[in-house]
């Protein structure tokens, strides 16, 4: 039995706050938000903290803390390796940028670069934004692959519509762009799959791990994939870059995509020369290196923890949680219910009742932090609300009246799980969902609704400075510096 776990589980930052509510209570939130950022994990914050003490640049060896820099930073990158199946002999890890979004473009503008005679890219219609974006500006036609089922419930990529886009664009698809787990809905895409089918075309296969990582193994070995993008903020490190992984013969193929200090051998007012060591080459500036180092000490944590322990206790959780939501008559659960792989994160709707509204009351009177609206993931959200739009009757009602109605509609609420989900959690989100359900009417009038389907409580305002002022904290760091 692992015993890191369940004490991994709570030890986190953040975990304890408690806020106050609209009925003039304070409660301990709840969070349910982590498919957007993660808490921060603990021990690798200390972990991170520690390190801050020998901080020094990269690109140099001669001087001691520069040394444990470069040395701590072979680790990160060593470790985070290890962390999604990817051998090292193979694979190369570069940290980068805003997220997933910075090493998806890099990749986007890498391939487009190294390979423009083919000008077709194929992406599926789960998408969020910055996995379907860059591709679009990177390259000339994007075909969008279509997913098994239809209306509220799509399940995977189809399979069968990858193959036969495959072959209508014969030579001409530079790279096929998948989600290994949607943002929206959960769902886990079958990946190794996906890239034999992918490779017989002889495409690359590029993976946004954003939602993954955190959730499921991702085995870039044994599935071969090409290249894989994460986010740090999604895998308890808030404040850490992005990493693409990808095949090193890939990479060193491809041009590079920023240049500056540090990754150059020799520079001359006539030219310039790369630097030799590809890893050197793929990281100019001075890398986010204390980000980086937080991101490596949470992923090796949850490795010791075990990857495979938690991608099962969430998938049962997930189970539990769905069977519990039904208790409310009036819920409609979006993404194929029935599909096997899925990690916790459930899309709702809650009657006619707007999303924006339920989002605002489980936040006012329940401490329950989730997320509304489509989560920059338009086209997979709107294809899921097509039906319930056609059905919607606006007959009698001014231009006005149309809007809002439509604004209500055209988003959903996402709960989504941490490492620090628990049953109470869910349990909470429940009674919360039920109440909403029973007194509806109550709280309706309580709300002001905006043209984009926001919500505001008439008369519970609360100034966020009241619960954190950053100004005022550093003033007392700076008092107590000056008192000393």
């Amino acid at each position: 039995m692992n015993d890191l776990l369940p004490k991994l589980r709570r030890a986190f930052i953040g975990l304890d706050n408690r806020y106050p509510l609209a009925d003039g209570s304070s409660r301990q939130r709840i969070y349910l938000d982590s498919s957007a950022s993660t808490l921060m994990m603990k021990p690798a914050y200390e972990a991170a903290r520690h390190y801050l003490r020998h901080y020094a640049n990269t690109h140099t060896s001669v001087h001691t803390s520069a040394r444990i820099t470069a040395q701590t930073m072979t680790w990160a990158s060593e470790t985070t390796l290890a962390f999604v199946g990817a051998e090292p002999q193979h694979y190369l890890a570069t940290f980068l940028g805003s997220g997933a979004t910075a090493a998806i473009n890099r990749a986007a503008a890498g391939l487009a670069a190294l390979r423009p005679e083919r000008d077709v890219v194929l992406v599926s219609s789960m998408e969020h934004h910055s996995n379907d974006l860059p591709h679009r500006h990177h390259n000339n036609t994007v075909a969008h692959i279509p997913l098994r089922g239809a209306g509220a419930h799509p399940g995977t990529v189809d399979l069968d519509a990858l193959e036969a886009l495959l072959e209508q664009h014969q030579g001409r698809v530079n790279y096929v762009a998948i989600t290994g787990v949607s943002n929206v809905t959960g769902i886990i895409n079958p990946l190794k799959a996906i890239a034999d089918l992918v490779h017989q075309h002889d495409a690359y296969l590029l993976v946004d791990g954003a939602q993954m990582s955190a959730h499921a193994p991702a085995r870039l070995s044994a599935n071969n994939i090409d290249l894989y993008a994460f986010s740090g903020h999604k895998v308890y490190a808030p404040g850490s870059p992005g990493v693409l992984v990808g095949k090193r013969e890939l990479i060193a193929a491809m041009p590079p995509h920023e240049v500056g200090g540090g990754m150059v051998g020799a520079v001359s007012k006539w030219g310039y020369d790369l630097a030799a060591q590809l890893d050197e080459r793929e990281q100019a500036g001075t890398p986010n290196i204390v980000g980086t180092i937080t991101l490596a000490c949470a992923l090796k944590a949850l490795q010791r923890a075990d990857m495979e322990t938690i991608f099962t206790q969430e998938k049962a959780l997930l189970r539990w949680s769905l069977e519990q939501l039904h208790q409310c008559d009036t819920i409609t659960l979006y993404g194929d219910a029935n599909a096997s792989e899925r990690v916790g994160s459930i899309a709702f709707n809650l009657g006619d009742i707007g999303h924006g509204l339920v989002a605002a009351i489980l936040n006012d009177y329940h401490a329950i932090a989730v997320r509304n609206e489509c989560f920059c993931a338009h086209p997979y959200v709107q294809e899921m609300l097509s039906d319930e739009f056609a059905r919607l009757n606006i007959d009698g009602l001014d231009n006005q009246q149309i809007n809002r109605l439509f604004q209500d509609r055209r988003g959903m609420v996402r709960a989504s799980f941490g490492l620090y989900t628990r049953r109470e959690d869910i349990t909470a989100l429940v009674a919360a969902l039920k109440d909403i359900e029973t007194n509806i009417d109550h709280y309706r009038p309580l709300y002001q609704g905006d043209a984009d389907g926001h919500y505001r409580h008439r008369h519970f305002k609360p100034a966020t400075t009241d619960i954190f002022d950053i100004e005022q904290t550093l003033n007392a760091q700076l008092d107590a510096l000056c008192n000393r």
